[in-house]
C-alpha cells in the first residue's frame, strides 16, 4: 500500500536511489547530473532536523519508490520578504510510474508548505532535451507558474576532456577549436589578493550581497547564517573573495559535481558571483582564480545560471558564452498569487 511520510534513509541511500532512477531514465540520452551523500547533506542541511520535513518520500511498504526533496529560503518578492522554498530532484520507481505518485508528492509539498507558512515555491523544468520527463507547459495554454525561459553561462575549462565527454560530437568538436581561449590568465596585478574565504569576511559578503541584489523582482533574502550556510556550511561548497587595497570587494562561490553524459566528467557549479564594488581587474582576477581552482579540481566545464544577476560583459570577457535556453523557471504561489515579472531580474539558485 502506497504511503507518504518524511524520507527516513541515509543520505547514501537517498542518493544512490535518485542517481539510480536517472540512469535508468538518461543515460546515453542526456547529459544530467550525479549527486552526491556531500551535495545533499549540505544543500538539504541533512545536519537539522527540522529541515527533514521538506524530504518527502513515497513508500510502498518498506520500499521507497518515490521522493521530492526542497530547501527552505527567506524570499524578497513584491510581496516583501517572506519564507518560501526551492524544490527538485522528483523521482519515481520506474515500477510505479503511471499510478499518480508525482502528484501525490506534490500535494504533500503543498500540505506542508501551507503549514509551514511559506508563499513562494521555486523550481526548475529541464526542456533542453526530448527525453526529459520534466512537465511542460502546454502549447498555446497560459499558466502563470512558468514564469520564464532560463539558461547557463558556459565556460569550457578542458576542451580535449570535454570534447570526449559531451554527447554531441558538433559540439565536442567546436570546443576543441576553442583551446586557445580556454586558458586562464593567473597573474594577480598588485594591490588585489584572492584567497578562500574566511568566517571572518562574512559580514563583508553580506553587505555586499545586499548592495548587489536589492532591484532583484525575486531574491533570496540572506541572512548571516543562511549565507555562511551557503558559503562555508561544508566542504563541498567552494568560495574565493577578493580582497583590494585590505577590504572585501567580492566573491564567488562554487562546487563541483559529477555530469554524466558520454562519459562522467566533474562540472562546476558557480552559485553567486558577487562583484560588489570591485575594480574591473579586480574582478576579472577573481574569477580567473575561480575558474582556475575549479579545472585544479578536474572540472571540464563551469556553469552559471543565466538570471540578469551577472554582467553579461564581463562574463564574455571571461570567454563565457550563453547557448540557447533550456530551463523554465517555475514559482508556485502557496496561497495568495504573487505576481513576478517574466522579464525582470531575479537572484535564485539552480537547483
Amino acid at each position: 500500500m502506497l504511503q507518504l511520510a518524511t524520507y527516513h534513509g541515509t543520505v547514501e541511500e537517498l542518493a544512490a536511489f535518485i542517481n539510480g532512477i536517472w540512469a535508468d531514465c538518461y543515460a546515453g540520452k542526456m547529459t544530467y547530473p550525479c549527486w552526491t551523500p556531500e551535495y545533499f547533506t549540505w544543500q538539504l542541511r541533512l545536519d537539522s532536523a527540522a529541515s527533514h520535513d521538506n524530504l518527502v518520500a513515497a513508500y510502498d511498504g518498506d520500499r521507497l519508490v518515490g521522493v521530492l526533496l526542497g530547501t527552505r529560503h527567506m524570499l524578497r518578492s513584491p510581496a516583501g520578504v517572506h519564507p518560501g522554498s526551492q524544490w527538485s530532484w522528483l523521482s519515481v520507481d520506474a515500477e510505479y510510474e503511471g499510478r499518480g505518485i508525482a502528484k501525490m508528492l506534490h500535494q504533500e509539498r503543498m500540505r506542508r508548505e501551507q503549514a509551514a507558512g511559506s508563499r513562494l515555491i521555486v523550481s526548475y523544468r529541464f526542456v533542453g532535451s526530448s527525453h526529459s520527463k520534466a512537465e511542460r507547459p502546454e502549447a498555446g495554454v497560459r499558466d502563470r507558474k512558468f514564469n520564464r525561459n532560463m539558461g547557463f553561462w558556459i565556460r569550457v575549462l578542458d576542451p580535449a576532456r570535454f570534447s570526449n565527454w559531451h554527447l554531441s560530437k558538433v559540439e565536442g568538436f567546436l570546443a576543441r577549436l576553442s583551446s586557445p581561449l580556454a586558458k586562464i590568465p593567473t597573474a594577480q596585478p598588485t594591490g588585489i589578493s584572492v584567497r578562500a574565504f574566511a568566517d571572518s569576511d562574512l559580514d563583508a559578503c553580506l553587505e555586499l550581497v545586499r548592495g548587489t541584489y536589492p532591484a532583484s523582482a525575486l531574491s533570496i533574502e540572506w541572512n548571516g547564517e543562511s549565507l555562511r550556510h551557503q558559503l562555508f556550511g561544508h566542504p563541498i561548497s567552494q568560495t574565493l573573495v577578493l580582497e583590494e587595497n585590505h577590504a572585501v570587494t567580492g566573491f564567488v562561490n562554487f562546487h563541483v559535481l559529477p555530469f554524466q553524459a558520454r562519459t562522467r566528467e566533474c562540472v562546476a557549479l558557480m552559485d553567486m558571483i558577487v562583484r560588489g564594488n570591485s575594480s574591473s581587474k579586480g574582478y576579472l582576477c577573481l574569477m580567473n582564480a575561480a575558474l582556475g581552482r575549479m579545472k585544479e579540481q578536474g572540472a571540464v566545464l563551469a556553469l552559471k545560471l543565466r538570471c540578469a544577476d551577472t554582467s553579461a560583459s564581463l562574463m564574455f570577457r571571461n570567454h563565457f558564452v550563453p547557448p540557447l535556453p533550456e530551463l523554465v523557471l517555475v514559482l508556485q504561489s502557496v496561497d495568495a498569487s504573487i505576481e513576478i515579472p517574466a522579464r525582470a531580474p531575479v537572484q535564485v539558485l539552480w537547483r
